[in-house]
């Protein structure tokens, strides 16, 4: 796809292909997972899109939905005892000529246990052939070794009380702000929202043309949502700016500049571009003093 000596045309085609693939893996899994709950795609109207584009309606610029989904998995430990795992998957439109993005989400598994199966899923996704359909593959490696983290976490309490004392442990608070060319996959902004809240970060989000991420919190947190975010499928994503603080008297509530996490829109305009009234925007940065960072994003100074 980066030979320059590629026509358009052939990689039209070769688009096509890969998308034709995708279409056929997500009605496979569909009735393969079809008990409520347990198969959903973030955005029903993703496979309409690109089955436009596929049937030659719309031409490929104009393609912005990627195919998300989420399988949701009952694993049972040795002892009995049942646990619930998450896979979501974000597809790139060249998938499978590439790999997918995925996450495990459980709450059964401490955050070094998710981190643990994670790194051991990226490996396993590394032994399988490009150009092959991944996600079937991907939920076997969960069936059947999902388990043995589900032990781990019922035979060894540890794990779970490190990953706690380690964040009280934590004297570090940090602030990001996050700068993205555009966001505006449903199941982005969810993601954006929902890993906040887990994480028990606050600051705000604002999705559209550009987009905005600001998180605040314990520093192995705030790392750990960075990382996840960086998973994703992203036109451009970065770091504007990081601030750490030392934490005193175990209190770091003095340091925030938000009281939650939520999603801003700010008069929102333009039914493609989507938008905001940067206006706003400045002026809520300055009621929560942090008005320079108008400036770190847009150039613009404070008058």
């Amino acid at each position: 796809m980066g030979d320059t000596g590629v026509s358009t045309m052939e990689k039209t085609e070769h688009l096509k292909e890969m998308l034709e693939i995708q279409v056929s893996e997500v009605e496979f899994l569909g009735s393969m997972y079809c008990n409520p709950g347990e198969f959903t795609l973030d955005d029903e109207d993703s496979i309409v899109q690109i089955q436009e584009f596929l049937d030659g309606n719309v031409d490929y610029e104009f393609l912005s939905a990627r195919i998300g989904l989420t399988i949701n998995l009952e694993i049972e430990a040795e002892n009995g005892e049942k646990g619930q795992m998450e896979l979501v998957c974000q597809l790139p439109h060249e998938y499978p000529a590439v790999q997918p993005n995925v996450f495990i989400r459980s709450k059964q598994l401490s955050r070094t246990s998710q981190q643990q199966l994670r790194e051991d899923i990226a490996s396993f996704i590394d032994t399988l052939d490009l150009g092959e359909t991944m996600i079937g593959s991907i939920v076997q490696f969960l069936q059947d070794n999902a388990r043995s983290y589900l032990d781990q976490e019922s035979t060894d309490g540890a794990s779970v009380k490190q990953s706690k004392n380690a964040q009280k442990e934590d004297t570090t608070f940090t602030r990001i702000w996050i700068y993205s060319h555009h966001i505006y996959s449903k199941s982005k902004r969810r993601d954006i929202i929902n890993w906040a809240s887990e994480l028990e970060l606050v600051g705000f989000s604002m999705p559209g043309k550009p987009g905005v991420i600001c998180v605040e919190g314990y520093s192995r947190n705030v790392e750990e949502y960075w990382q996840r975010l960086r998973n994703l499928n992203w036109k451009r994503l970065q770091i504007k700016e990081k601030e750490d603080i030392p934490i005193e008297n175990d209190d770091k509530k003095v340091l925030h500049k938000f009281d939650v996490f939520e999603e801003k829109e700010f008069n929102c305009h333009g039914d493609r571009n989507y938008h905001m009234d940067l206006g706003l925007l400045r002026t809520f940065m300055e009621e929560h003093n942090c008005g320079h960072m108008f400036h770190i994003y847009f150039g613009v100074g404070n008058e």
